[in-house]
C-alpha cells in the first residue's frame, strides 16, 4: 500500500479546522455572517464567528 500525504486530511490543517467550525455553526443554524456565506470567510473570521455563537 502506498502512503500518500494529503495536507487537507491532516487533523490540524487549516482546512480541517475551518470545516469543523462551519459544521458546528451550520448545526445551530448559522449560514451567513454579515451577508457572506460561511465558506467565504477566512479561518480567523470563522473562529471569531464560532466564538461569538458558542462562547457568548
Amino acid at each position: 500500500m502506498l502512503h500518500q500525504e494529503n495536507k487537507s486530511t491532516e487533523p490540524d490543517s487549516p482546512e480541517m479546522k475551518k470545516d469543523f467550525y462551519i459544521q458546528q455553526l451550520l448545526r445551530i443554524g448559522v449560514y451567513k455572517y454579515f451577508g457572506k456565506q460561511l465558506y467565504e470567510l477566512s479561518l480567523d473570521e470563522i473562529q471569531e464567528v464560532y466564538i461569538e455563537y458558542y462562547i457568548s
